[in-house]
């Protein structure tokens, strides 16, 4: 034996923003995904339904060797990749390519965590398959295959599963509807619609799912990315709730139960290019489509007594809800550099369209006891649809002041909005035993116009230990409220205001760094909440918007300390 040597690598290095993990360092069960691995890694926190955090900051983007993976939707990576074809984690600030192409700081409210598969697994076929059964008929199933040829990937994966896995994330819920004024994903796992809950991942819920993601790089100028998801999920859902309601001079109880039985199917559809023209100029276009259907059965009975056990409300709701949702976006960047200081000039374009459209079936009677007793029945149908178009752009010079360290950015965005909601609710009639009386109060005609204009500059500085952005715009928003049934309640309304913020970094030593941010911003209300009719969706809870509300503004604060331990990983 002539000569040994023995090679070892750090379990953590920091290289200038990034964060990266050795994956051979880091202990985890045999078969591990890599949402398995995410969860051993310091910093690095998984919640149930897969969300990443590092350091508290939300992670919003997974990418494999650099390149998008099915979409928005983390878990598809970290659930059907294996850990022990990667490499290492790297993980740093979300920034867009552009950002990334002209060597500008990223969003420091977001990360970003890119796969790095191993040099042997990144060329060839390979996949994962699993399925599992159990009593009552509980089954589960999932596969992912995979074409890897260098710059071209090509993979496949479908599942299934009736074990109240809703086999799909919250990204996709959120996105199912276009993004809707009333859409939400609970921390249970169920999703709402105009306060109604359609199950998800409580009750009984039958899920499955498809979907293809293809990469490669046309040539030397253009990279390819494209995928397509499916999912679907039948949910039954039973729930009966005991609740103690404290207020400053007495207390009351209310009981609830309710049911629901919900089928939502969904289908989306994501494509990016990146050309190259030269070394200096970067094109990026990125369209996405998505459509998707759900009808939920929902029954509910609820009653309120005092502390001497007297009943002083009661309610009962029955609906069919019928909802399509259709999204198209298309983001279109141009970027182009000078010299070798830093200059970079760019712009961006981003059109979005949302429409919604809603069949409710209703029927509820709410019996309110006591000194003002009172009786609501509704035998209701509304019919609505919302469209939501939104045009936003940016152009940006950055000049630079001391060569790759001092830059002074000059910025313009533009912003415009239109939001339509026509909601129209007849009332039964026992007459023609059809939904024919026409109810102005609970039906709108409503189109809410938001227009933004933002001048702002920005002073940056970048250097090896330290990295600080200085920023201020100077706002004009146009508010118009059109209510084609109330025509006395239209406005519009002018505003403006100074916007603020503050970014700074400092690393001590690669094992050290203190990061901290500040900005302070305005944003418009939502058309849920402007739009002045009653949303009786729960009879107990009804909301009205108010026409007349402002902008909103927001401060927002963070202040973070990283210190690792390379010895301890």
């Amino acid at each position: 034996l002539d000569e040994v040597v023995i090679k070892s690598r750090a379990p953590i290095t920091i290289k200038k923003d990034t964060l990266e993990f050795n994956v051979k360092s880091f202990k985890t069960k045999k078969d591990a995904n890599v949402e398995d691995l995410l969860k051993e890694l310091p910093g690095v926190e998984v919640d149930d339904d897969g969300k990443i955090k590092v350091n508290g900051k939300e992670v919003n983007k997974i990418l494999v060797n650099g390149k998008p993976f099915f979409g928005d939707d983390p878990t598809i990576a970290t659930r059907n990749l294996t850990k022990e074809i990667i490499e290492k984690v790297q993980i740093t600030d979300t920034k867009t390519k552009s950002e990334a192409f002209s060597g500008e700081e990223g969003d420091k409210s977001n990360k970003t965590i890119n796969l790095t598969i191993k040099e042997e697994n990144n060329k060839g076929i390979f996949g994962r398959v699993a399925a599992g059964a159990g009593t009552d008929k509980r089954y589960e199933f999932a596969g992912m295959l995979n074409y890897f040829n260098n710059d071209q990937r090509l993979s496949i994966l479908a599942g299934g599963n009736n074990i109240n896995s809703a086999g799909f994330s919250f990204g996709e819920i959120r996105k199912m509807f276009g993004g809707g004024n009333s859409v939400s994903w609970n921390s249970n796992g169920s999703f709402t619609i105009d306060g109604r809950s359609f199950g998800g991942g409580q009750g009984i819920t039958t899920s499955k799912n498809a979907g293809a993601n293809y990469a490669d790089k046309l040539g030397e100028k253009v990279d390819l990315s494209a995928n397509y998801f499916y999912s679907g999920s039948s949910s039954d859902n039973a729930t009966t709730n005991h609740r103690e309601n404290i207020l400053p001079d007495s207390r009351y109880f209310t009981n609830s139960s309710s049911d629901s039985k919900s089928d939502t199917d969904s289908h989306a559809v994501n494509m990016a290019f990146d050309i190259k023209t030269d070394s200096t100029f970067l094109i990026n276009v990125s369209p996405s489509f998505r459509y998707s259907k759900a009808t939920t059965t929902y029954n509910r009975q609820e009653d309120s007594k005092d502390e001497a056990n007297t009943l002083t409300n009661q309610s009962s709701t029955a609906s069919f809800v019928e909802n399509t949702g259709k999204n198209f976006s298309n983001k279109f960047d141009l970027t182009k550099r000078f010299g070798d200081r830093g200059a970079f000039v760019r712009f961006a374009l981003d059109v979005a369209t949302n429409t919604t459209s809603t069949d409710d079936f209703l029927d509820s009677e709410t019996h309110i006891f006591g000194d003002m007793p009172d009786d609501i029945i509704r035998n209701q149908y509304s019919d609505s649809k919302k469209d939501d178009n939104k045009i936003a752009s940016e152009i940006s010079y950055r000049l630079p002041l001391v060569s790759k360290k001092w830059f002074l950015d000059f910025q313009y965005n533009f912003e415009t909005e239109k939001r339509k909601n026509v909601e129209s609710t007849f009332d039964f009639d026992d007459a023609t035993q059809n939904y024919t009386l026409f109810n102005t109060q609970l039906s709108t005609d409503f189109v809410n116009k938001n227009k933004r204009s933002t001048p702002g500059l920005e002073l940056v500085y970048n250097s090896k230990k330290m990295s600080l952005s200085i920023g201020s715009g100077y706002t004009f928003r146009t508010i118009e409220n059109n209510d084609q049934l109330r025509p006395s309640l239209s406005l519009k309304q002018d505003y403006e205001f100074l916007e603020f913020d503050a970014n700074f970094n400092y690393r001590f030593s690669p094992k050290m760094s203190i990061y901290a941010d500040y900005d302070f911003d305005n944003s418009a209300p939502e058309i849920s909440q402007l739009q002045p009719f009653q949303n009786v969706s729960d009879p107990l809870n009804t909301i009205t918007g108010n026409p007349n509300l402002k902008p909103s503004k927001q401060h927002n604060a963070y202040f973070g300390f990283n210190s690792y331990d390379f010895q301890k990983g």
